[in-house]
């Protein structure tokens, strides 16, 4: 029995192909846990090099791995390893996402990120949680509150630099600050309630790695 070739889609497959391989190999970044009242916290949430944001709770993954002695087997990689299967996640960036963190306490806190991309966003982590899209549906569900892109720099007769990429974050609630160590040698202050640049760290003559808020002392420290 022949078929028609005519039909055949060859930009499509090449774009599952590199799909699955880049599942196979997604590294995860920065790995978090989230607000809670218990004392011991059960879930996490991961940025990774797709870009996306996902939070898993850690006793869903330990039962889904046991389960796998049973009839009922988890999913596996083309590795034969286990798959955690998501509670949720965000489409954050586009290109890695490489720091998280949570701005505020319990429900109400804001979950934000920064990415390769040079955004800081930010989403309720209350929409996040309540949301009763699939998962299969998620990615691009809820709406960030908070999109932050970092300044282009103007060089000669006017032409502007690329967005400097955020590699890392940190946050000073009490203050409505968000601190992003840049890959321009700048760290960054920005208002999270006027989405504004407060302030601007210049000294490094690299890109920025990581940065630190000393919320006690009101200090910021950024490293290369």
């Amino acid at each position: 029995m022949g078929s028609d070739a005519r039909d055949w889609d060859e930009d499509g497959y090449r774009n599952s192909i590199l799909k699955e391989r880049e599942i196979q190999t997604r590294t995860v970044f920065r790995a978090i846990f989230a607000p809670s009242q218990n004392p011991n916290p059960d879930v996490i949430v991961v940025a990774s090099s797709d870009g996306t944001l996902a939070s898993y709770s850690i006793s869903s993954c330990i039962s889904q791995l046991q389960s796998g002695f049973g009839n009922a087997r988890p999913r596996k990689s083309l590795l034969g390893l286990p798959v955690a299967e998501p509670n949720c996640f965000l489409q954050g960036h586009d290109g890695p996402a490489y720091d998280v963190k949570f701005y505020g306490d319990g429900e109400e806190s804001l979950l934000l990120s920064c990415g390769d991309d040079g955004r800081i966003r930010g989403w309720r982590w209350k929409e996040i949680t309540q949301s009763e899209v699939h998962i299969p549906l998620q990615g691009n569900h809820v709406e960030p509150v908070l999109d932050l892109v970092n300044p282009q720099h103007k060089g000669p007769w006017g032409a502007l630099s690329p967005v400097p990429e955020n590699n890392a974050i940190a946050v000073n609630a009490q203050w409505g600050s968000v601190f992003a160590a840049a890959g321009d040698s700048c760290a960054y202050c920005w208002d999270v309630e006027k989405s504004k640049i407060k302030m601007v760290f210049k000294g490094h003559s690299d890109y920025l790695h990581c940065i630190i808020a000393r919320n006690s002392s009101n200090q910021v420290k950024p490293f290369p």
